[in-house]
């Protein structure tokens, strides 16, 4: 057996309109069911349980900076006590077709803290409100975009009835003048070829920096999944990262 390790060094986490990589050193995300006790006096002497609800908790730090909304402090502060916002995370680059989970965030806790001499620094407690999804990103962040444009299809796979697609959406970075607005979809495809593709989700037209995130729900027997965006304004310009996955409702 072949083990290859994966060094913690270029981890993404992408939370609202917040790319908190430059900013943040540490990240844990855990995923949690409620154990219910089921036993009965027929388990044969031995406890009998099945899960109940499903949970995630997320604890993030890093290095504290202001200015504006793709800043930690005013993201956070901002965010601090509201239950909408998106939440990205990846072990390794964010390049187009990596690997991610995601999900949807409550943040519970805001804590900038430091010591005299010291960098001044920042933690973050959140809970989701919707399961956390294993998947793809669909569209890297680093990759700006000024026109019209359709993502790499990628085979996240079909969604079962029990199952839902979850998507997010992060607007990092907005430029040009006369309105710069772009609008992103999800579409699926039964396979690469793309000949008749569906929309599947469409977020809010975006104006500026935001999150957005959004579900459907199954059955969808299609197996290919991409992102596409529609761009206006005068010399518009957009960096902005889309993660897709699939998990239960």
């Amino acid at each position: 057996m072949t083990v290859t390790p994966q060094p913690l060094i270029d981890a993404r986490i992408y939370y609202g309109s917040l790319d908190a990589t430059g900013y943040s050193n540490h990240v844990e995300f855990s995923g949690d069911w409620e154990a219910l006790d089921r036993t009965t006096f027929g388990s044969g002497g031995a406890r009998e349980r099945v899960n109940g609800l499903a949970d995630a908790t997320v604890n993030l730090g890093g290095f504290w900076d202001a200015g504006d909304l793709s800043k930690p402090d005013d993201v956070l502060w901002a965010n601090n006590g509201t239950y909408t916002q998106p939440l990205t995370v990846g072990p390794t680059s964010g390049a187009d077709g990596t690997l991610v989970y995601l999900t949807k965030v409550s943040q519970n806790s805001y804590k900038p803290s430091g010591e005299v001499g010291k960098l001044f620094g920042w933690t973050a407690d959140m809970n989701g409100n919707q399961p956390i999804a294993r998947g793809l990103i669909l569209h890297p962040q680093g990759t700006a975009r000024t026109a019209t444009g359709t993502g790499t299809g990628r085979q996240l796979g079909a969604v079962l009835a029990t199952q839902r697609l979850y998507a997010n959406l992060h607007v990092m970075s907005i430029a040009g003048t006369s309105t710069p607005t772009i609008t992103v979809k999800i579409q699926s495809s039964v396979d690469n070829t793309w000949a008749s593709p569906t929309d599947r989700i469409a977020f809010t037209a975006a104006t500026t920096l935001t999150g957005q995130p959004l579900n459907v729900l199954g059955a969808i027997t299609d197996q290919w999944w991409r992102a596409v965006w529609t761009i206006s304004g005068s010399s518009p310009s957009f960096l902005f990262a889309v993660s897709a996955g699939i998990a239960a409702k």
